[in-house]
């Protein structure tokens, strides 16, 4: 690759291309000058001037080196910007005896002959000119190819009256393309050999579960213990642990298609969600990988429990009068497990009969509680029926023998 001095070797470059080529011109003192147009003096005349006006990024390989580091800020190569070259080249000599006209003829004749600037070409500016010592633009990769480019008027325009601000001669612009420019950074040393292979196959067994249900039929409350169904679900050779809401679990008891777990402390009423993760054995020695294998996510509902004591369960449920004006009722009821902040809590009382039934908004909760307070509206007296939803998860009833619910409930 080439370092910082390509853009100058390859300038130096192509004006001794362009000298060589003009004795085909008949112009008796031609010479090339590498200035900008606007030189208050050294231009030739007659002659052609070789002006670098713009440097672009290469758009086929500006990015091909990324990334240069490792996340340790390793260097793993050489940080490499690749460029394109913008070059006008101007003609000077005499208008009466076309010397202009004469020059750009022989410049546009060799640079189409030969548009590419040579290794041996390279490798000669390099070792004539002095300031270019140790520049190594011959030793890149790809060749620094020239091609005309097709000014409008306009943009001729532009780039003298705006750029140069003096007066147009005749020109032509040119691209170089492409100049790589590598960093001095030392190389990195290759990756170290592979001494010995420890590769290990093994069947693609992904647990699948199929649902989530409480194990003893019933909704899945804090002390329930869920059976999980599915396919793969336990692997010989491997061990199977749950992962619910994220805390690993030991089953209790796992088959192919189905384990039953006890749920973990700390779940919130709603929704949750249960994996199945199979460790493996890896490496030399042998390491666990507790998540060598994963299920995709099944979500299922956590249900509140109103909370009880005695039997029969007495619930924790009261209501009492806040002093107003007006007074109004209050009923708190106790839960389990903790609501958590952010959660929406709402009270549901059930009348007898086919009268309808009172919902009663708590609010998103500011602070984890176990005890949900609710305002009354205006209710009729009477004997309610009484269940909380968290997060849309709804406590269960007691039921009678016959499966009517009978409990717990609320007497206004």
């Amino acid at each position: 690759m080439s370092n910082a001095l390509a853009i100058a070797t390859a300038t130096a470059t192509l004006s001794q291309l362009i000298a060589a080529s003009l004795d085909g011109a008949h112009v008796a003192g031609a010479t090339v000058t590498a200035l900008r147009p606007d030189a208050p003096s050294g231009l030739p005349n007659p002659g052609v001037n070789v002006f670098l006006y713009q440097v672009t990024p290469n758009a086929a390989l500006r990015n091909p080196d990324l990334p240069t580091r490792g996340p340790d800020g390793r260097l793993l190569r050489r940080p490499q910007v690749a460029l394109d070259l913008h070059y006008l080249l101007s003609f000077y000599g005499d208008d009466t005896k076309l010397e202009q006209q004469r020059l750009l003829g022989a410049v546009a004749s060799a640079l189409h002959a030969q548009p590419v600037l040579t290794r041996d070409a390279i490798r000669h500016v390099q070792s004539t000119v002095p300031f270019l010592a140790g520049a190594d633009l011959a030793d890149q990769s790809e060749l620094v190819r020239l091609a005309p480019v097709n000014f409008t008027l306009e943009d001729l325009s532009k780039l003298w009256s705006f750029l140069l601000k003096i007066d147009y001669v005749l020109s032509s612009a040119y691209i170089a393309s492409v100049v790589l420019i590598e960093t001095d950074d030392a190389v990195p040393p290759p990756a170290l050999p592979v001494l010995a292979a420890k590769l290990s196959a093994l069947p693609f067994a992904q647990p699948v579960i199929t649902a989530v249900a409480d194990a003893a039929g019933g909704l899945i409350g804090p002390d329930s213990q869920i059976a999980l169904t599915g396919r793969n679900l336990s692997v010989p050779g491997r061990t199977a642990s749950v992962l619910i809401g994220g805390q690993s679990v030991t089953p209790l008891a796992a088959s192919a298609t189905r384990i039953t777990a006890a749920l973990p402390a700390g779940l919130a009423a709603g929704a949750e969600t249960a994996q199945v993760a199979q460790s493996l054995l890896l490496g030399v020695p042998p390491v666990a990988h507790p998540q060598g294998f994963l299920s995709a996510a099944a979500s299922f509902v956590l249900h509140p429990l109103i909370r009880a004591s005695g039997s029969p369960p007495v619930y924790v449920i009261a209501v009492q009068t806040l002093p107003g004006p007006p007074p109004v009722r209050q009923v708190t009821v106790g839960v389990r497990p903790t609501a958590r902040a952010g959660q929406r809590a709402l009270l549901e009382l059930l009348p007898p009969g086919p009268a309808g039934t009172h919902l009663v908004d708590g609010g998103v909760l500011a602070a984890d509680t176990d005890t949900l307070a609710f305002v009354l509206p205006a209710i009729p007296p009477g004997t309610y029926l009484v269940r909380v939803r968290v997060d849309g998860a709804e406590s269960p009833f007691a039921l009678d023998p016959s499966g009517v619910p009978v409990a717990p409930v609320l007497s206004l």
